[in-house]
Order: C-alpha cells, then structure tokens, then sequence
C-alpha cells in the first residue's frame, strides 16, 4: 500500500486538520472542499485511499462516490460522517463505499486503513 490519501470535506478545519496530521505522519494528502472538483481530482490520478464526508453541497458523499466508482470500481473509499444514521450513509455503502467512519476520525483507524 502506497501512502497517498485524498479527503473531501466542505469543512475547512477538517481539511487542515487532517492535511496536518498525516502530512507529519508522512502520508501525502490531497484535500478537497468541492464535491464536483473532487471526483474530477480522483479520476485523475491515483490514490492509495479516499475519504469523504457525506452531507455536502452540490453533491452528496454518495453521489461522489457512484461517479468515482463508475471509472475507477478499485478505489477504496470510506465515508466520513457526525451522523452515522443518515440515510445517505446507507446509500453510500450500497455505492461502493468500503464502510464508514464516524467524525471527530480517530487516526488510529484510519492508519489501520493504510496499512497493506
């Protein structure tokens, strides 16, 4: 397993806290805070892990998700979500989502997801 991870969130602190963390862990982070720019982003390159939010403007984490798995049906993604209850969370799973995290990320876990 590489060490290339990509973040859509349409939460600036997230983003920055997320590019922070891994960024000194070694991993290299690509972050989005555009649904659309995202699956444009991903589908033009390669990374070792996805992970995306699910409640956002424009398009929801399911949606981002349907579109990237269109392409790209290796990809791994998870769903990041405050509400692991929302009915797109379901929709995200049933889109290829490879299982959801709850927010605030534990770092913990989502090192575990990098691992080979």
């Amino acid at each position: 397993m590489g060490n290339r991870i990509f973040l859509l969130d349409d939460e600036e602190l997230i983003l920055d806290s997320f590019k922070m963390i891994f960024s000194d862990l070694g991993y290299e982070v690509v972050t989005c805070d555009d649904a659309p720019q995202a699956v444009n982003i991903v589908l033009g390159s390669d990374f070792d892990l996805i992970l995306t939010d699910i409640r956002m403007p424009g398009m929801n984490g399911a949606e981002v998700i349907r579109a990237i798995k269109a392409v790209k049906p290796e990809t791994r993604i998870f769903v990041l979500t405050a509400f692991a209850g929302d009915p797109i969370v379901q929709s995200a799973l049933e889109a290829g989502a490879q299982g959801v995290m709850k927010k605030p990320f534990e770092i913990a876990k989502i090192l575990d997801l990098m691992k080979p």
